[in-house]
């Protein structure tokens, strides 16, 4: 036997070369039984059970190959790949570490380091592997792709777009290549572009499911719902685990009004995937969103994971208060924008009975707004938490309602508003804004939220020109620079509004309430001015998007807003379509009486 193990080595390498993986398996177990430590067979059969899917296998056989010699350079890079195709690419590193140092020309070793390191997102080095791979072959596509998205994780999208028309001249018909550059395309917000993309990488691959899931999200994200519809089932049909597909899903199944069915999307994606924290999450807030706050409010709690819309974590071992009255200190504080911390600052009037000094850590700009409205509290600027403050447990402020909002009626021991403006100025800035005769409406219509942003916001002239009338005098309440925005509108309309200069709605928060409380009425989309004028209880007629775009704490139930009792909600009837609730605004403001 062992004078045949070289010729038997040998068969089972003409097998395996012409694909007949059965035959060189059986000659290679038959070598390994004679020779349990014969390098070639232990190396060969590891190559075969990679291929056949029996990973676990694979690995075992190149470990004991390992053992034999580690300076094998084909030996590491399959070590490596049989690593990273189970998803352990931290560990592979060393063996396509040593891949590339036995074998600095192999340029698929540096192809496969490179992508390990982007599935860790060490982007950086992860471009400079992929820049080893070029060096070694300049007309390497799948490294030219693969840089393309390398460079766009690190910011350099033009330079990524550059990296992928050179994979695309080099190979016009690598599909991962169009995908790629769909997905750069679409982070560049050139939406159209990127499903063209998309659509190419299907022509040729129609079972592409990455491909067929970004169409999906893009043709959603451009409310084609009914299409967009129609390929997450596609995706969901090619990919072997489907959640992220079915967590999309919900996104349109909730423009189209298909809420029972978006709640099964969500679940089911939680099925395939029980670590799934964005499906969760998104489900926490629909359920939210329906009055299921107890369920709702538990599957929040794993917004902290989400890879959607990340909330801020500070930096404490401290543990998390549970709600309980003690004589220890507590620290609660804002995770996310302005506007979510005055939401959920709604429900401090009510811990004012607890007997421990309370530290909120807000953004600094609402600290003189609620100093002066809520008394009993001490409160910090939220960049300056750390360690060093005497807290003995903390809580983000959107835990809040986990504890204290289990119910509709839990709503109803809220203090509205909650919220005062500084009443001097107020009275300064009302001799500025309100011409004698004129019912005085405030405007705000754009959001920077990502992702959200652009769904929630309207134009100027797009809110203003059914809203226009003799009765009204309109006021700018909207943050950021809005000059060329108001000039259009007069030189093209004839409507002004008005600018109080001294107010910078975005650094000057105490003084953006005041222009508010100085007005009669806002009219705003959905953004900090919205919470803002709910919170002082101003009249607000507010403009909302549909479906998963509306966010959560806006839905009204028995036609009221639990949050914000003075805001009149005014949504979408059609994803995108402003010309309805525009026109109910209208109608509103024409039948409303003024005292």
């Amino acid at each position: 036997m062992y004078g045949q193990i070289p010729a038997r080595i040998h068969q089972a390498v003409q097998h395996f070369q012409a694909g007949r993986l059965a035959e060189a398996d059986a000659l290679l177990n038959q070598v390994l039984s004679a020779q349990p430590r014969n390098f070639d067979a232990l190396h060969i059969l590891g190559v075969i059970k990679a291929m056949q899917g029996h990973r676990d296998q694979a690995m075992e056989l190149f470990r004991k190959a390992l053992a034999i010699n580690k300076n094998h350079s084909f030996l590491q890079f399959n070590m490596a790949k049989a690593l990273s195709d189970t998803g352990r690419d931290a560990e592979a590193l060393v063996h396509h570490r040593r891949a590339t140092q036995l074998r600095p020309d192999h340029a698929e070793a540096w192809l496969n380091y490179g992508l390990s390191l982007m599935n860790l997102k060490e982007y950086q080095d992860a471009a400079l592997a992929l820049e080893k791979a070029i060096q070694v072959s300049p007309g390497y596509a799948a490294a030219w792709c693969n840089l393309g998205m390398a460079r766009c994780r690190l910011g350099n999208h033009m330079e990524g777009l550059d990296a992928l028309d050179r994979a695309l001249i080099l190979q016009p018909d690598l599909a991962e290549a169009h995908n790629n550059k769909g997905i750069v395309l679409d982070e560049l917000e050139r939406g159209a572009e990127s499903l063209v993309c998309y659509e190419r990488a299907l022509q040729i691959n129609p079972a592409y499911a990455e491909a067929s899931l970004n169409k999906a999200v893009k043709l959603a994200d451009l409310n084609r719902h009914e299409e967009a519809l129609t390929c997450f089932d596609r995706a969901i049909e090619l990919s072997p685990l489907p959640a992220r597909a079915w967590n999309y899903k919900a996104t349109s199944q909730l423009s189209l009004g298909q809420v029972d069915e978006a709640i099964a999307s969500y679940r089911h994606a939680l099925t395939i995937q029980p670590d799934y924290p964005s499906a969760a999450a998104n489900l926490g807030r629909l359920l939210v969103q329906t009055g299921d706050f107890s369920a709702g409010w538990e599957l929040l709690e794993q917004r902290w994971q989400s890879d959607e819309e990340p909330a801020l974590q500070i930096q404490t071992q401290r543990p998390r208060w549970c709600g309980a009255s003690s004589d220890r200190p507590i620290l609660l504080w804002g995770e996310q924008g302005i506007g979510d911390q005055i939401l959920y600052g709604s429900i401090l009037p009510e811990l004012l009975s607890l007997p421990q000094k309370k530290l909120i850590a807000l953004d600094s700009r609402l600290i003189p707004l609620f100093s002066r409205s809520i008394q009993g509290f001490e409160f910090i600027d939220l960049a300056q938490v750390s360690d060093a403050l005497d807290f003995a447990a903390h809580l983000p402020l959107g835990s809040l309602p986990r504890l204290f909002r289990q119910s509709i009626e839990s709503f109803s021991t809220a203090r509205h508003p909650y919220l005062f403006a500084e009443r001097a100025r107020v009275a300064e800035l009302r001799t500025k804004i309100a011409p004698a005769g004129k019912v005085v409406c405030g405007v705000s219509w754009s959001s920077t939220r990502k992702f959200l942003g652009k769904h929630k916001s309207i134009s100027l002239e797009q809110l203003l020109l059914p809203l226009a009338s003799d009765r009204f005098h309109f006021v700018n309440l909207q943050y950021g620079d809005t000059v060329a925005e108001r000039q259009a509108l007069q030189n093209m309309h004839g409507i002004t509004v008005q600018d109080v200069s001294e107010v910078d709605a975005f650094h000057d928060i105490d003084g953006l309430a005041a222009l508010i409380a100085a007005c009669d009425i806002v009219v705003s989309t959905s953004n900090t001015t919205a919470h803002l004028a709910g919170a002082l209880g101003k009249e607000v007629l507010l403009l909302l998007p549909s479906g998963k775009r509306k966010i959560w704490y806006w839905s009204e139930f028995d036609s009221r807003n639990l949050w914000y009792p003075s805001i009149h909600s005014f949504t979408q009837s059609e994803p995108g379509q402003w010309a309805q609730p525009l026109e109910q605004v209208r109608q509103y403001l024409e039948n409303k009486s003024w005292n």
